[in-house]
């Protein structure tokens, strides 16, 4: 739904009961360009996780360069071994 500043204004409580039901979120638009958006706390709160989950994401590609200082003094199948059951450990602690 795309409504105005001013109709926002006038009516920001049945905005926010709309989008408090889960209905879609409201695109609030200052003549007539997007300039904010009204979502729910339950969808908002989707997207942080999902933006923590990318960002996890990036720190656990960086845990294979730091397996790298151990490689010729321990065996490249036990560091790759011992790399990933903690990379197991981490993920089943972080999302279950």
């Amino acid at each position: 739904m795309l409504v105005s500043v001013a109709d926002a204004k006038a009516k920001f409580s049945s905005l926010l009961a709309f989008v408090g039901m889960g209905k879609e979120e409201v695109i609030i638009s200052k003549r007539n360009k997007p300039t904010a958006v009204l979502i729910s706390y339950e969808k908002f709160l989707k997207m942080k996780k999902r933006d923590e989950a990318v960002i996890d994401k990036k720190a656990l590609e960086t845990l294979s360069s730091s397996v790298d200082r151990f490689v010729g003094i321990v065996s490249k199948e036990e560091v790759d071994k011992d790399h990933k059951a903690s990379r197991e450990a981490y993920l089943r602690e972080k999302y279950l």
